[in-house]
């Protein structure tokens, strides 16, 4: 028998046809052909418990990431200010030929694919659940690709090349919302592309950008909680009333007609000198506590690469402070707008694969193109505005000297203006993606 490995289990093939047994190993690497079953802890033991342990942790957090983004404001904040920094305005993608453009609007455009409103999905998604599955759907007649999101609790498998953990296979999805099954349809990976984020070099699964931070925020949570409680409570009084010389009797028929009609609130009471009425509040600590809270959120915050105003912090920084402190954020932000590029550049390169199979582009088309974002900054464009004119007069006299040639000076003032990258110097040569 062969052992074949994907995520979560390991399908032995019996040589005389006697079926499949579907078991959950420790190591989750794919065992070589000419391996032995040496090394290999099957699921009747610890390590299989432990395996189902990890399955189960698995969804357990892809659930909490999203519980938490629908019910909690701060991780919804975390979540969100992401996608917003990231995407901003939205996505640009120009091609130099034509009829690569076309192909390109076509798909962009397309009901059924709404890309302009999806790299927002996809972002947000990427963050929440630390991965995406994007399954493509091609018509090879006429070269339309349609895409879909699947959902990543639903991939239960990933089965990879055997000593190659990067290249994958096929992937095992489960429809009909039974994530406890271990059938489903195995899609191969040609019609797949699997993006993730916050993963080890070898690791198969994406993690949520929510998953250092969310005991924290829960944390943030009961103590919100806490408070509320408490300064609910701070309000809350009682009368305690000295009855002088009150038989037990008359105390029971006093209690029971104040019972039955209690003071309200401003109400003026008229008693003689053997009653004595004083208000009772419970005797309740903890008034400074704005440090307690504010090091939870800083926990929160720096498990987010975010600083502390960004969620609703704001006592502690002004605009210079403010402005200073935000670039950590920025540079995380661009590093995943870079990644969000690799994505919508795999997308395009898709299309136009299909296009050119269709013969809605020609060969030797120059199929490359560029996928471009508003700057993760919203005032870049003003600062950079300030700026341009020295920048300007710095590349004119660089290039007087003979330091640089015209298409690099081209190349450099665009970059300084924050058009983009540029190729060749000249307006069209802007490209950062494409083949």
């Amino acid at each position: 028998m062969v052992p074949y490995l994907y995520y979560g289990c390991v399908m032995r093939e019996y040589a005389d046809g006697g079926g499949e047994e579907w078991v959950r190993p420790v190591r989750l690497r794919p065992a070589r052909e000419a391996e032995s079953d040496a090394g290999w802890r099957w699921g009747g033991g610890a390590a299989g418990k432990s395996r189902v342990a990890a399955d189960a942790s698995r969804l357990q957090a892809l659930d909490d990431a999203y519980e938490a983004y629908c019910t909690n404001p701060l991780a919804y904040a975390v979540i969100e200010q992401g996608t917003n920094f990231v995407v901003g305005g939205g996505v640009r993608v120009v091609a130099r030929d034509k009829t690569v453009q076309a192909a390109i609007d076509g798909f962009w455009e397309d009901r059924e694919n709404a890309i302009g409103s999806r790299v927002y999905s996809i972002q947000t998604e990427l963050a929440l659940f630390g991965e995406q599955f994007i399954r493509y759907f091609v018509d090879d007649g006429t070269g339309r690709v349609v895409v879909r999101q699947l959902d990543p609790a639903a991939v239960v498998a990933v089965e990879t090349a055997p000593d190659d953990v990067e290249k994958v296979v096929r992937y095992r999805y489960v429809t009909g919302g039974d994530l406890g099954r271990v059938d489903g349809v195995w899609i191969p990976a040609a019609e797949v592309d699997h993006f993730a984020v916050n993963r080890a070099s070898n690791g198969l699964r994406g993690r949520s950008d929510l998953a250092t931070v969310l005991p924290w925020i829960m944390r943030y949570k009961d103590w919100l909680l806490d408070r509320v409680r408490i300064n609910r409570s701070k309000g809350a009084f009682m009368y305690d009333v000295t009855v002088t010389g009150g038989r037990r009797d008359d105390l029971e028929r006093l209690r029971r007609d104040y019972e039955a009609y209690p003071p309200e609130p401003g109400s003026i009471l008229f008693h003689n000198e053997l009653e004595q009425w004083k208000a009772v509040q419970p005797s309740i600590g903890g008034d400074d506590v704005r440090d307690d809270g504010r090091a939870i959120r800083l926990m929160v915050a720096t498990g987010a690469g975010v600083p502390e105003h960004y969620l609703s912090e704001g006592g502690n920084a002004n605009r210079a402070t403010a402005a200073e402190m935000g670039l950590p954020a920025m540079k995380r932000f661009q590093r995943r707008q870079e990644y969000l590029r690799t994505v919508i550049q795999r997308m395009c390169q898709r299309v136009i694969g299909a296009a050119l199979a269709a013969g809605t582009v020609r060969n030797g088309a120059d199929l490359s193109f560029a996928v471009a974002f508003d700057d993760p900054l919203g005032d870049g464009l003003v600062y950079r505005t300030a700026t341009l004119q020295s920048a300007t007069r710095a590349v004119t006299d660089a290039l007087s000297a003979g330091l640089i040639s015209d298409s690099e000076a081209k190349r450099i003032w665009w970059q300084l203006s924050g058009s983009g990258d540029l190729r060749d110097g000249d307006e069209a040569g802007r490209i950062v993606g494409g083949e």
